[in-house]
């Protein structure tokens, strides 16, 4: 297999037969493109955000058992962008299980082929089973008196759209009771297996860290996950629990 490369508005990526790699994207790619001063502006903390989920994936692997990405490197690029190496997980996205009839088990669910409404429902199952039983109890290890990881606070993405401070500052307690956290965790950072619909993976961490248990939030399909975004009350009250 080749090397393959792409980008999206906010990052750049390499599959390789063993490794995958992401990286942050320069000012210059940015303004090269129509509304890309506008991206570049609202995308904060570029290098941070790499350097915060390359802190998850070594602290989950030392302490949890949650099938994660290996750590390889985390560095800096000649052009400024920041860079995370690691582990190539193969497997589909959760929200991607329903194209097709996968034949979990040998038994396929519809003859004609096309989408396949009971493969999704097995995986969502699966999935949901995982975050219950797997997931959650072992961040619920993972404990802090200070929010955010290692000095440095990014909250949940769903957060982020509606309060766009440029700056959240560490917030302590008299004692452990922030929990860790995924920060983005949907359908689309769900790792599965095509052939068990079972889930091999948890990627894309860059929002981890330490907050209140309330921030503890999950979904496994689309429409529950961008609810997030839209529950503006939700996320006010969350926002004001972890300001100094």
């Amino acid at each position: 297999m080749a090397t393959q490369s792409w980008t999206t508005i906010h990052s750049g990526y390499e599959l390789s037969p063993y490794t995958f790699k992401k990286r942050s994207r320069t000012a210059t790619e940015y303004y090269a493109q129509p509304c890309g001063d506008v991206w570049f502006n609202t995308r904060r903390w570029k290098t941070e955000r790499v350097i915060n989920e390359a802190k998850a994936l070594k602290l989950l692997a030392e302490r949890t058992r949650i099938p994660i990405p290996q750590f390889i490197r985390c560095g800096q690029n000649d052009d400024g962008s920041m860079f995370l190496e690691m582990s190539r997980v193969d497997g589909i996205d959760l929200s991607e299980a329903g194209k097709e009839c996968r034949k979990p088990g040998g038994v396929r669910h519809n003859s004609g082929g096309g989408e396949c409404n009971k493969c999704m429902d097995i995986a969502k199952a699966n999935a949901e089973h995982f975050i219950q039983t797997v997931l959650l109890p072992e961040l619920a290890k993972l404990r802090s008196n200070k929010t955010g990881l290692d000095g440095f606070v990014l909250p949940p993405a769903w957060m982020l759209e509606y309060d766009t401070r440029p700056h959240w500052d560490t917030k302590t307690s008299s004692y452990n009771e922030f929990v860790f956290t995924h920060g983005d965790l949907g359908p689309d950072n769900l790792r599965m297996d095509p052939n068990t619909l079972m889930v091999k993976c948890v990627i894309d961490w860059e929002h981890a860290g330490y907050f209140p248990p309330g921030f503890q939030k999950w979904a496994v399909d689309d429409g529950t996950y961008h609810a997030l975004y839209e529950d503006h009350q939700t996320i006010f009250e969350l926002a004001r629990s972890i300001e100094p």
